[in-house]
């Protein structure tokens, strides 16, 4: 009798304890986000001040008391990584005429480093940067001894102008470019580009516009928005004929200007890394078979992995994942090596 209320007790203590836990992660969180998350340009304005006639980046450390908590978590639980090698940052930097939002991680540990420029999925807000974003996409690369730099495009977390899902916004993209030659570890000879969902949308269409990229990565991207709206009516509802310019009247060259499919010959041939789950229900696992049977056309320098029964953000694979994004980019970004794979697909199961 008293081994069951002893028990009863350590199970009550367990309990209490993770609760308590969870619910000073959820109260840390909310925290660090205050500092991130914006709503609004005047917000931008007021964190990070006005811009003097030649400065295009402005950043702020994120480095409280809350965020040394969510970093301790890392220590605990694998799925909550520890930041123990880089410092993270909200940053405001100019793109064309406009004001735009972003985060920056980069190492502690002086030195140059190659840059991995990171595209963001979703559209307006959703998707936008906050503490789980960052720690999901750009902290692994940034403990691997990279400069991780990201925008929320424009019109998205305080940012002046107006999202339009791959239009006059991957300028937003191009401009970290000269971005990164303001901070002082990032080597912009070495930079490289990766993206998730509709942020790979963003990398073909960056890949299309500029030859400064090294390597290449993209995570569940679309690249056929045609299948998007076939396979997902309500986006074209909610989202394209939303943010879209002349979506309604120019429908068709809207979606192919978004559709690497139609113009994978233009793409600077760089390495490409595709990572694509088999049960994805937000972006069709047609779209990267796809453009795989282009780039087999053209002989295009592309790597793809198939992940069996896996979803939209590769959670049944997450570590496999990581471990190959960054053995592509040491491989070809930060080592810069010819490109050569023995296997072209790779399928796991």
């Amino acid at each position: 009798m008293n081994i069951l209320k002893i028990v009863k007790k350590l199970l009550l203590i367990l309990i209490v304890v993770i609760g308590g836990g969870f619910v000073i992660f959820l109260l840390s969180t909310s925290s660090v986000n205050k500092e991130i998350l914006l709503e609004n340009p005047d917000e931008l304005y007021s964190r990070f001040g006005d811009f003097g006639s030649d400065e295009i980046l402005k950043k702020k450390e994120v480095d409280g008391g809350a965020f040394q908590i969510l970093k301790s978590f890392g220590t605990f639980f694998p799925r909550f990584k520890s930041i123990k090698h880089s410092s993270v940052y909200s940053i405001a930097y100019k793109s064309d005429d406009l004001t735009v939002s972003g985060s920056l991680v980069v190492p502690k540990k002086e030195g140059k480093y190659p840059c991995v420029i990171f595209n963001r999925g979703g559209n307006r807000n959703y998707g936008r940067l906050d503490f789980r974003m960052i720690n999901k996409y750009m902290t692994f690369l940034a403990e691997q001894g990279y400069v991780v730099i990201a925008s929320n495009y424009r019109g998205n977390n305080g940012g002046e102008g107006k999202d339009e899902l791959g239009g006059e916004d991957v300028q937003d993209v191009l401009n970290l470019i000269p971005v990164l030659s303001q901070i002082d570890k990032a080597d912009t000879s070495r930079i490289g580009i990766y993206g998730h969902s509709r942020g790979g949308m963003m990398t073909y269409k960056a890949l299309r516009e500029s030859n400064k990229f090294k390597a290449a990565v993209v995570l569940a991207g679309t690249t056929n928005a045609f299948n998007t709206v076939k396979n997902r009516p309500e986006l074209e509802e909610r989202v394209h004929s939303q943010i879209i310019p002349n979506y309604k009247e120019d429908k068709e060259n809207q979606l192919k200007e978004r559709s690497v499919v139609f113009w994978e010959d233009q793409l600077n041939r760089v390495p490409l890394l595709m990572l694509h789950g088999t049960a994805d229900k937000s972006v069709d696992y047609n779209q990267p078979i796809e453009l795989v049977n282009k780039f087999e056309s053209i002989k295009f320098p592309y790597q793809f992995v198939s992940y069996k029964a896996d979803d939209h953000k590769l959670s049944k694979n997450r570590k496999d994942m990581e471990k190959r994004v960054i053995d592509w980019f040491n491989k070809y970004l930060r080592d810069q090596k010819a490109f050569k794979e023995t296997e072209k697909i790779i399928e796991i199961k």
